[in-house]
């Protein structure tokens, strides 16, 4: 029978015809179709970055101008408070004193809420600030004496608060005195 055997050649070319198609597919197509969707992704990533990168730059000028505000406010506050190189100075100047008249500084006390009260306030709207120091000193009596009179001398000295001298009953360790007064800020500025 020829059709049978035309039916038969058929089914067989038919059937090495799907197969040549899908090794064609699978080996030719399918790694094109991979390869085409991952370069549509990183197209699309990159699209949604650029996106991205131009709203950024949209932003850039007003994120500069809040920045420079933000620097320009925080100079201005901190152009107002008294700067701790200020009270180093004024604490630098008392242990010179200390030296040249032979006593020894033990502790110096400036009050925390005055210095934190001090933050808080603008030094223009008040006019000048006072500080109220107390300083614990160790040595002999006439030393103390010639530091407290040193100290009356200065010109961010503004009058005692305070003055007390602890003894002890060994007469080998060395007195404590306890002077507290009110310091004048910012007279150091240009002495120092």
């Amino acid at each position: 029978m020829p059709g049978a055997d035309l039916n038969k050649q058929f089914t067989i070319y038919s059937v090495i015809a799907i197969a040549l198609l899908a090794v064609w597919f699978f080996v030719g197509l399918l790694p094109y179709y991979n390869e085409s969707s991952v370069i549509d992704n990183q197209s699309n990533e990159a699209k949604q970055k650029l996106t991205e990168f131009r709203q950024t730059i949209l932003l850039l000028p007003e994120f500069v101008k809040t920045r420079t505000e933000l620097a320009k406010r925080k100079d201005e506050l901190n152009s107002s408070l008294y700067t701790k190189d200020n009270i180093l100075n004024l604490f630098e100047k008392f242990y010179l004193l200390a030296d040249k008249n032979q006593v020894q500084i033990v502790e110096i006390t400036p009050p925390l809420e005055e210095l934190l009260q001090f933050n808080r306030i603008q030094p223009d709207s008040m006019g000048l600030l006072f500080l109220n120091i107390s300083l614990r000193v160790e040595g002999d009596y006439q030393n103390f004496g010639r530091l407290v009179s040193a100290l009356e001398e200065e010109p961010f000295y503004r009058g005692p608060n305070h003055c007390n001298i602890l003894g002890t009953y060994d007469r080998r360790s060395d007195i404590q005195y306890h002077i507290g007064f009110k310091s004048l800020l910012g007279s150091l500025k240009d002495k120092v």
